[in-house]
């Protein structure tokens, strides 16, 4: 049976064989190995005894601020509300922290906004843009969505 779970060190290969696999399809920024154990604590994982189905991060940026990402569902296991799951965890986790707003950029912002977020402005989210939007390929045609909701 497939649960939702926080991350141990040893879900990290299979965290990044899921993320590399759908990185490749322009979906997700793909993380290094290094990366992965190195933020190992931000991840939740859906997880049975063959392996990693699903994963998302919740990556703290400052006080007030915090993004879901890094969130995929393998496709055989997408519709059942898995990833709903693994979404709540993080926005869980985020409250519990005293994170006032997380955001997320997406393909998908549809899915995110029968989740209490909205649109806004990737402009209004310079930590993520220093961090990491520079050193995408994508980055002078984004063609992902961003999404904020209050906590």
């Amino acid at each position: 049976m497939i649960k939702p779970r926080k991350a141990k060190t040893k879900d990290a290969m299979y965290i990044q064989a899921l993320l590399k696999k759908y990185s490749v399809e322009g979906d997700l920024l793909i993380r290094s190995l290094e990366d992965i154990y190195r933020n190992i604590r931000d991840f939740y994982v859906l997880s049975d005894s063959r392996g990693v189905h699903g994963v998302v991060a919740l990556h703290v940026y400052w006080e007030d601020l915090a993004e879901v990402r890094s969130f995929v569902v393998d496709k055989k296991y997408r519709g059942k509300g898995l990833g709903e799951k693994l979404v709540e965890m993080t926005l869980k986790e985020a409250k519990h922290l005293g994170v006032k707003k997380v955001f997320a950029l997406t393909k998908i912002p549809e899915y995110f906004k029968k989740k209490g977020f909205k649109n806004t402005l990737r402009k209004h989210l310079p930590q993520k843009i220093w961090k990491d939007c520079l050193a995408c390929p994508k980055f002078t045609n984004c063609d992902e969505t961003a999404v904020i909701k209050n906590i």
